[in-house]
């Protein structure tokens, strides 16, 4: 079992080509899972409750920390989604031997930003899947 290193793994938007973002610090993917529903009833024997699942899964959302450059072209072209929102293709290439790549559209964009008096400009921005990532081996 290797143990991949983080170091080297970009992500990458589509404008017919795939340009990486810049001055990344972390990527977290959170909050996909498969929908279900209640599907407790009065006459359910036992006392735990029942799920049932819906064939429906939840993309989640993708976050990118990065040391924040207000013009630096891949940093306000991901802000410009907020003012002109669109689709966006995308796509994370991990630092494992086989390079492998996790594709996915964003069809919505959170932008935050923080100044603290010890440390660099830094923004996070928050990328609402949709649909599912692509699991590419």
């Amino acid at each position: 079992m290797a143990k991949v290193v983080c170091k080297g793994t970009i992500i990458e938007y589509d404008v017919g080509t795939p340009v990486a973002v810049g001055q990344i610090i972390s990527i977290s993917h959170e909050g996909a899972e498969s929908e279900t529903f209640d599907s407790t009833t009065l006459d359910t024997s036992g006392a735990g409750k029942e799920y049932t699942a819906t064939g429906y899964s939840e993309g989640g959302t993708i976050t990118l920390e990065v040391f924040f450059d207000p013009v630096l072209v891949n940093h306000t072209a991901i802000q410009a989604l907020i003012t002109t929102p669109a689709e966006q293709d995308w796509q994370i290439t991990f630092a494992d031997a086989g390079a492998t790549v996790q594709r996915f559209d964003s069809a919505g964009v959170g932008y935050d930003f923080s100044v603290d008096m010890n440390d660099g400009l830094k923004a996070t921005f928050t990328l609402k899947l949709d649909q599912l990532l692509v699991y590419t081996p």
